[in-house]
């Protein structure tokens, strides 16, 4: 969404989205299919690929998707593929990641219930500490986040963590420095 209102219009409607330009994700997910397509691992090859082995069609689509694209890329055949997600997209799955991760580490008896002891009451209690606690990660850290993204170019797992970690840490005192 452009989160883009205009003054006056009513703050709870929905905002409008324009689809008739492409992604930003969607452009470098075209141009990397063409990177693809080039090095000869794009659709047509996998396609090839999967009806010519010998094992089973699912078998084949999953080694393709699996090992041998991963290992072109870890081999620099290939480009790594771009996220299809934009910096701001990854910073808030990031932020809600996180903030699920807390809400089971708080609640970790609610971790193994299984789904037909659903508790709509505890439901409601998830749904709303994730979504205000994702809402406030944003709040803290989400330029930082933003920018860290941008900097390493993906969303690594305790990325928010780490970003807390970093803020709360005691600046290094240099006047208790050993010279050896």
């Amino acid at each position: 969404m452009n989160g883009e209102q205009h003054k006056g219009e009513d703050p709870g409607a929905p905002v409008t989205v324009t689809t008739d330009q492409s992604a930003p994700s969607d452009q470098q997910q075209a141009a990397h299919q063409r990177q693809l397509t080039a090095a000869g691992y794009g659709e047509e090859q996998r396609t090839r690929y999967i009806e010519g082995s010998s094992e089973g069609p699912e078998y084949a689509a999953c080694a393709w998707d699996e090992q041998i694209v991963p290992g072109a890329e870890a081999a620099g055949i290939i480009p790594e593929n771009p996220s299809p997600f934009s910096t701001a997209e990854q910073a808030h799955n990031a932020a809600h990641s996180h903030a699920v991760s807390e809400y089971w580490q708080r609640n970790p008896d609610d971790r193994w219930a299984s789904p037909w002891d659903a508790d709509p009451a505890r439901e409601a209690e998830y749904k709303e500490f994730v979504a205000a606690r994702t809402t406030q990660i944003l709040q803290e850290i989400g330029p930082d986040l933003v920018e860290r993204i941008e900097r390493s170019g993906n969303q690594e797992l305790t990325l928010v963590a780490n970003l807390y970690a970093e803020r709360e840490a005691p600046e290094p005192d240099d006047a208790h420095e050993i010279d050896i």
